[in-house]
């Protein structure tokens, strides 16, 4: 996920110091006893490759779906898909960051367009009641988890062992958890169900495979981040009638196909009806065919 998060800013980088070049094509950018490079020169053949041609379809394409979907994404969804990620990440994420060069504002500003993505395809995905049925099969209603959050394999290890000898829960989680700004004093989160993307899935299938007052019996490592954790499940709720879950299981539905690798010429397709409805058209013939994978997707 931020692998594709991280790309998206560079591209967003990339395009920026190409747009600037093209605006000004007087300056030399190397001189050789070969003879100097120019902003146009350099301009030039960095948009007749494939490299450039990926950047400036990517441009179009978040151009045309910040205009319509853009205002589906607040501050507030990007505020919080920050504080998880950064929760993920633990002690690395400013390693992430520094890695990736990009500072705390270049990365909120990808998470956006990952979110309006997103909302461009929850807005154009269709689910069949088949699926639908189907999810609703698998739900787990909502679940109150408490996690102990260790540097390490080993320090989880040691909290589990600990538990395992009688110590209280409170005990084990003031000796061995380290600082999470996601849980309360005694490492509670606050209740989530099977929809919830914002807690990770390894976590979660932890937590939802084990019985109300039990514990991981070995370290649980996330999908993403340093840490690992010993995950409690403290209680469950029970199973409510379908159609109060319903639009949480398409929304479920929806981010699982999103983030499917296998649907990549699905998505593809919704991406280009959508920028067909737009009329885009490109003017610049090095550039004419960058974006017709999407164009001509599903025609």
């Amino acid at each position: 996920m931020h692998r594709k998060v991280i790309w998206g800013f560079i591209v967003i980088v990339f395009v920026a110091g190409v747009a600037y070049l093209g605006l000004s094509t007087s300056k030399t950018l190397a001189t050789t006893d070969a003879g100097k490079i120019t902003q146009e020169e350099y301009y030039d053949k960095v948009k007749s490759s494939s490299a450039g041609k990926q950047v400036f379809a990517q441009m179009v394409i978040d151009k045309v779906l910040e205009k319509h979907y853009g205002s589906q994404v607040s501050k507030s969804d990007v505020t919080n898909a920050y504080t998880t990620a950064k929760a993920q990440y633990g002690d690395s994420f400013a390693t992430m960051l520094t890695q990736s060069g990009l500072t705390d504002t270049q990365y909120k500003e990808s998470l956006r367009e990952k979110l309006v993505m997103n909302a461009a395809v929850k807005a154009n995905y269709k689910i069949s009641k088949d699926k639908l049925n189907d999810a609703y099969n698998n739900y787990v209603p909502e679940t109150t988890i408490s996690l102990i959050t260790a540097k390490d394999q080993d320090t989880a290890q040691q909290a589990i062992d600990t538990l395992n000898n009688g110590t209280s829960w409170d005990d084990v989680y003031k000796q061995y958890s380290s600082k999470n700004t996601q849980v309360n004093k005694s490492g509670q989160l606050p209740a989530f169900d099977s929809t919830n993307t914002t807690v990770d899935s390894e976590i979660r299938k932890a937590a939802f495979n084990q019985d109300a007052g039990s514990y991981s019996s070995s370290p649980v490592k996330p999908s993403s981040g340093s840490n690992y954790y010993v995950v409690r499940t403290d209680k469950m709720a029970s199973k409510p009638a379908e159609s109060k879950v319903e639009q949480k299981l398409k929304d479920k539905l929806t981010n699982d196909f999103l983030s499917d690798s296998n649907n990549a010429t699905e998505i593809q397709k919704i991406v280009g009806k959508i920028l067909r409805k737009d009329d885009v058209s490109i003017k610049d013939s090095d550039l004419k065919n960058s974006l017709s994978g999407y164009l001509t997707a599903g025609v």
